[in-house]
């Protein structure tokens, strides 16, 4: 992934060619503005406990720094479900209240607006952000081993395919930070859900035998479920950063604790 700073805000970017003509961007924990602990300098996360004041102080940051209003920037409360939202013209026209009744219990997000920047947030599950090229539709997917074990990835494709006319040989996939396989510890019972969602659990699992459990690659997973899904492997961008290992950088549940913040992981259409 390529850094920035702009704006007094650190910012990672996906490299693949294919995004040049979209802006992606994942926050970082290394920003000027600070919010209390426990949940850290740069927390953009609405639904963790957060001063709301704080938080906004933050995201006007952002905002500034992918030159958009705040009212551009749009980001939903997940449960991890399967639940996805078009922003479409409808959305915009609500008033913010309602926007996000809207946004609530929402796992993934599609716009094909310019200037709309969408996002989810995360502090080990895996954000994906998709773009398909041909029809200028893109998605902020956020799925953690229940939304893996869901599907949420093939769904929003489905969603694209319906609303937008994607096909999903067409699309671009960058696979954010999340925690890796030697940190993601799990029971059998999260092994257990993924072999029967179709996953290979020989390909996305490792044994510890020290300590006896079982380790889950889920940047693995969603790359091998875009793939069923008939993205093709050339334009699947996986950044490779544990969130876990690198949690003085971004955010980490298991690292940090549950009150910990959120970083966000993105993507619009238009502007660099």
């Amino acid at each position: 992934m390529r850094v920035r700073e702009k704006n007094g805000v650190t910012l990672y970017s996906f490299e693949s060619p294919a995004f040049e003509s979209v802006t992606t961007f994942v926050t970082t924990r290394h920003n000027m503005w600070c919010t209390a602990e426990p949940r850290g300098n740069f927390n953009v996360g609405l639904y963790c406990g957060d001063d709301t004041m704080h938080v906004e102080a933050n995201l006007q940051q952002l905002c500034h720094a992918l030159d958009i209003e705040r009212s551009n920037l749009f980001y939903p409360h997940q449960v991890h479900g399967t639940e996805v939202l078009c922003i479409d013209a409808k959305i915009l026209a609500l008033p913010y209240d309602e926007q996000l009744k809207r946004l609530d219990g929402i796992d993934a997000i599609v716009t094909d607006i310019p200037g709309i920047a969408i996002a989810v947030t995360t502090a080990d599950c895996v954000p994906i952000i998709l773009y398909d090229g041909v029809h200028h539709v893109v998605a902020a997917v956020h799925a953690g081993w229940r939304g893996t074990a869901q599907n949420i990835l093939s769904i929003t494709l489905d969603a694209m395919t319906r609303v937008y006319g994607t096909q999903p040989c067409d699309v671009m996939a960058g696979i954010g930070p999340c925690i890796g396989v030697d940190a993601y510890e799990v029971g059998q019972e999260v092994v257990e859900a993924m072999r029967d969602a179709g996953y290979n659990i020989e390909s996305i699992t490792t044994y510890n035998r020290t300590t006896g459990k079982m380790h889950i690659d889920l940047a693995a997973a969603n790359a091998d479920l875009l793939l069923r899904s008939g993205v093709d492997l050339m334009n699947i961008e996986v950044c490779g950063i544990c969130t876990h290992s690198n949690s003085r950088d971004f955010y980490s549940v298991r690292a940090l604790g549950n009150t910990t913040g959120r970083f966000l992981t993105g993507v619009m259409l238009g502007g660099k």
